[in-house]
């Protein structure tokens, strides 16, 4: 099977090559999660960044990344979609 972009996307990538490797460690729990967000700006990343650590206890706002030739940067986060954030309950 083939993958190709939805039509409203500007390409297909993969995980990004400056993104290591998932490990074990970070999905070892039920609740544990790594997100790799990819978007066409470093505020937008950074907005989704906030707004996942304001729902769910995250990793915080991580560096991002830009790959030469590819659009659009990348960050990853890792979460505990059951522990809350900083906007807790």
């Amino acid at each position: 099977m083939e993958l190709t972009p939805p039509a409203n996307r500007l390409a297909f990538t993969g995980v990004a090559a400056v993104m290591k490797p998932i490990d074990e460690q970070h999905i070892a729990e039920p609740g544990l999660v790594v997100m790799d967000i990819t978007s066409g700006d470093e505020d937008t990343v950074r907005a989704v960044m906030a707004s996942l650590e304001e729902r769910w206890a995250t990793s915080g706002i991580g560096p991002v990344h830009r790959d030469p030739g590819e659009p659009g940067v990348r960050a990853r986060i890792y979460a505990d979609v059951l522990r809350p954030g900083r906007g807790g309950k």
